[in-house]
């Protein structure tokens, strides 16, 4: 079996040939190529694809930097949504010279970019002695991966996010129970709710995180010589299908998430996004105290996008959005991020703060403890995701028999991955 696959390895060999082949190249800057100040009037655009209030949050925080920086002007342009943002920029690649200044992306989706020498390496700019971040160490170290490739920074984190336990502290309280902190507590506390309220225990909002969280904390990381049928995998499959079949794990179906049947009070817990706070207050409407805590094992995913800058913006516009991207990630304001859309603050400084801890945000109070767990992302190279995204319909396909040969089903994803890597 021959994959074709872009790990940091093979982007490394790509980017450095770029280097041999057109030294002094547009988007990796020196010092001395750098813009310090900006003394004319300047506009970047920006591409993203927040909405509702998270977009609301977006424009203030840009209206502020704005009126700090009377010379650049920040053009945000609504994608609508991921999908659409995903699919204008791919195309778009095609014609660089319509690419926006910055975009908000999740790594995967950069990988040609990276390759074709479409994307700024933004570290001349974090080290430059004039306006450099410091605040860039302070960022958490599992945010920052993905776009570290090679000794270059392609990325700054955005909007992060992780996934918890969100669990319902009446019931809790009522049966004596104790947080689980692992997987194997976390199908106990389940098949104890069950048996106690009648009710189904728990269950995780997305199978394709569940799966790759399972292998890793097993020591195997999702990647193309990922083996689907081994014993690990065939153990992350049993253990959810396992709680199916007693009746104490569900997963979201029809309902799209969990927050739903738990706000019902139909579910004990379970494990989702920490972004989704709102919603589970929402449903909940003080009907029962809601608890909140770290995801039940050592290592967790990290998600959400960060921000890139392309290669066909001039000397002024690189450095201007550069003062924008240092503003975003600013203590100060990723504490006002965090606060009003529910994202991870990307900072140890914020995360850390009395006014994020003091918010009245519900998840601010673990968030120390929740992401000092291993933050993971999968592998960024070709066809990953797309494989990623295929354990989601495998796992739905096992969990809705309970008498799945799972075994042949996860020999049937091998093959699909085979067509995938090739």
């Amino acid at each position: 079996m021959k994959f074709k696959k872009l790990t940091s390895l093979a982007l490394s060999a790509v980017l450095m040939t770029g280097l041999m082949t057109g030294c002094g190249s547009k988007n990796n800057a020196s010092s001395e190529e750098i813009v310090t100040e900006i003394t004319e009037p300047v506009e970047i655009s920006f591409w993203h694809a927040m909405s509702g209030d998270l977009e609301k949050t977006l424009e203030n925080l840009t209206d502020k930097f704005m009126e700090a920086n009377p010379n650049i002007t920040v053009t945000l342009q609504n994608q609508s949504s991921y999908n659409d943002l995903q699919q204008k920029m791919t195309a778009t690649l095609a014609s660089p010279k319509d690419l926006p200044t910055l975009t908000q992306a999740y790594p995967h989706w950069m990988i040609n970019a990276m390759q074709d020498e479409l994307l700024v390496d933004l570290k001349p700019y974090i080290e430059n002695e004039t306006i450099g971040s410091e605040n860039y160490n302070d960022m958490l170290e599992g945010f920052k991966t993905a776009s570290e490739i090679d000794g270059k920074i392609y990325g700054m984190p955005f909007n992060k996010s992780t996934e918890v336990i969100w669990y319902n502290k009446t019931l809790f309280d009522e049966l004596g129970l104790e947080v689980p902190t692992t997987f194997e507590e976390f199908a106990q506390v389940a098949k104890t709710i069950t048996e106690k309220k009648g009710i189904v225990g728990a269950g995780f909002d997305a199978l394709n995180n569940f799966y790759t969280t399972y292998l890793k904390n097993k020591g195997v990381d999702f990647n193309s010589e990922t083996d689907v049928t081994s014993a690990e995998s065939v153990e992350a499959a049993n253990y959810y299908l396992d709680g199916i079949k007693e009746g104490y794990f569900r997963i979201a179906g029809t309902d799209m998430y969990l927050s739903g049947p738990f706000a019902a009070e139909q579910l004990g817990m379970y494990v989702g996004s920490n972004a989704g706070e709102s919603f589970v207050k929402q449903g909940v409407d003080g009907k029962f105290e809601i608890g909140v805590a770290p995801y039940p094992a050592e290592s967790v995913m990290q998600q959400g996008t960060d921000l890139y800058m392309f290669s066909n913006a001039t000397a002024e516009q690189r450095t201007a959005a550069f003062e924008f991207l240092k503003f975003l990630t600013s203590t100060e304001n990723q504490i006002t991020w965090g606060v009003e859309t529910g994202y991870i603050p990307a900072t140890h400084a914020a995360i850390s703060s009395d006014e994020y801890k003091n918010s009245g945000s519900l998840v601010s109070s673990i968030l120390e403890e929740a992401t000092s767990k291993n933050l993971f992302i999968n592998d960024v190279a070709q066809g990953v995701d797309s494989a990623y995204n295929e354990s989601r319909v495998v796992m739905e396909d096992i969990l809705a028999d309970k008498n799945s040969d799972v075994k042949s089903k996860l020999e049937a994803y091998r093959n699909t991955l085979m067509g995938i890597y090739e």
